[in-house]
């Protein structure tokens, strides 16, 4: 008896020193939450959603939508590490608004973009990311002109140029010559017929040069689009052929 008496009040000990220490932990956590919200309840605002990133030239834009919260009064960017940043005002509206953006002047790269959306108090939304792409002269340096499989002269009068296929990212190419009247004529042709950047439009291979002078030189050029995206339209130099 007295062993279970002993070994009963041992368990007694255990319990009481366990719900101390349980006691005091809580004490703590609780202590660190209200240093973690002494200001009060975090409030976010709604965040952008369905973002876009459109590359250009030394520049690049971004379009997102507002789905949620009337309180939302500013949608601010930030990139290089936040040391970079635009914002802008917005009114809402009673239904699903669309933001854009149009960065200029900037260096090719890749770039990381946090997105927040602010209220009138100051409050800010969690982050929303995007990446994006900008091209500049490294880009252009890399694009080449088309290949031409054959340049012939048609009696009378015409010049006919068959091209090899085009890379993935060419849309077109321009084509400059002096026709026998002395007239300055410039083609710009699409490499598809329809519809462009999709398998099943039908590749155009073949161009054809009218009132063309036998003997006479043309000067042409690649137009290149990196993705279907892009605001801006790339070319690779120009390029001059004689057709016998």
């Amino acid at each position: 008896m007295k062993i279970m008496r002993f070994m009963s009040r041992i368990r007694n000990i255990y319990f009481f020193l366990a719900a101390a220490v349980l006691i005091v932990a809580c004490g703590k956590m609780d202590d660190n939450y209200k240093d973690f919200i002494k200001d009060g309840d975090i409030i976010y605002t709604g965040r952008v959603d369905s973002v876009q990133t459109f590359s250009g030239k030394n520049r690049i834009a971004l379009s997102m939508l507002l789905l949620s919260d009337p309180k939302i009064n500013k949608v601010k960017i930030y990139w290089n590490n936040h040391t970079d940043s635009v914002v802008q005002t917005v009114n809402r509206t009673t239904g699903i608004d669309t933001v854009k953006f149009l960065l200029n002047n900037m260096a090719e790269g890749t770039y990381s973009f946090d997105i927040y959306t602010y209220d009138q108090a100051g409050h800010s939304s969690v982050k929303v990311s995007a990446i994006g792409v900008v091209y500049g002269t490294n880009y252009i340096s890399s694009l080449f002109n088309r290949s031409l499989r054959t340049i012939s002269y048609i009696p009378v009068s015409k010049a006919r140029l068959v091209w090899y296929g085009p890379s993935a990212q060419t849309i077109g190419q321009e084509i400059n010559y002096t026709d026998s009247l002395g007239v300055n004529r410039t083609i710009i042709e699409p490499v598809w017929y329809y519809p462009p950047f999709k398998p099943e439009g039908k590749l155009k291979d073949t161009t054809e040069l009218t009132v063309f002078k036998k003997g006479s030189s043309f000067q042409y050029r690649t137009l290149y689009k990196p993705n279907v995206n892009a605001i801006d339209t790339f070319y690779s130099g120009f390029e001059t052929k004689q057709v016998l």
